[in-house]
């Protein structure tokens, strides 16, 4: 079987088999500290990237001709997944220690993640080899690791999307919604830009709680209220206006 990746800890070192079990120590240690003085569902703020060991491999087994872009996605995923898990956290969360990405010529899509696993089209990445921010969008799907409960799918893409447009990409690759068709539940990159609008406006600190909230089965729509005091349809209103402003 052809593969390219190799195990890595956190900073790009040698594994470090022990660090789940120091990371799960001071957690134990400080959480309770940290979470005490917070209400219920407020996130942690953005961690500091961990040194927790993990492995990423790319499976080009039924695609070889991939193994230019699989080299150059390696080195984006092996910084940016700790990274992820850094910007994602939530209390209690342990991130997959070992994914693998595959591509499949069989695979009609561009990319899918399910559990720690990630399906790419050949086909898709041939014709565009500059998408390595498509991988970045489905590890966030890795780390967000949303098995219970009810969420809506436009805000497990847009927090995907926000991610990659908003901390991935250069400030040029962001996406500009069109304010008369533009609707915050339109998933991806405008729910993307959605967040991001709203994080920086009303709580640095949205996605980490959204995203906590939906990782702990605790997500519904009244949540936007407790966080920014307005209702999930009036920050969408606010932000159509916005976009209209600048349009």
């Amino acid at each position: 079987m052809s593969r390219v990746g190799i195990i890595r800890d956190i900073d790009g070192g040698i594994v470090r088999k022990a660090a789940w079990g120091l990371a799960a120590l001071a957690w134990g240690l400080f959480a309770p500290l940290a979470m005490a003085a917070q209400p219920e569902l407020i996130a942690p703020a953005e961690a500091a990237v961990p040194k927790v060991a993990f492995e990423i491999k790319f499976d080009v087994t039924d695609a070889p001709e991939m193994k230019a872009f699989a080299e150059t996605a390696q080195k984006v995923a092996d910084e940016w997944y700790p990274k992820i898990v850094a910007k994602l956290p939530s209390e209690g969360f342990t991130p997959a220690a070992k994914i693998t990405i595959t591509f499949r010529k069989d695979y009609k899509g561009v990319a899918q993640a399910a559990g720690n696993q990630i399906t790419c089209s050949p086909k898709w990445f041939t014709e565009h080899p500059d998408d390595v921010g498509a991988v970045v969008h489905e590890l966030v799907h890795v780390v967000q690791n949303y098995r219970r409960g009810k969420r809506p799918g436009w805000l497990v893409e847009g927090i995907a999307d926000y991610v990659r447009f908003f901390q991935y990409e250069p400030v040029k690759a962001r996406p500009h919604p069109n304010a008369e068709r533009a609707k915050y539940s339109d998933s991806y990159r405008t729910t993307g830009h959605f967040l991001n609008w709203t994080q920086e406006k009303y709580d640095k600190e949205l996605v980490i709680k959204l995203n906590a909230a939906c990782r702990e089965a605790k997500y519904s729509d009244e949540l936007w209220k407790q966080y920014t005091g307005k209702t999930l349809e009036e920050l969408g209103a606010e932000w159509k206006a916005a976009l209209a402003k600048k349009n």
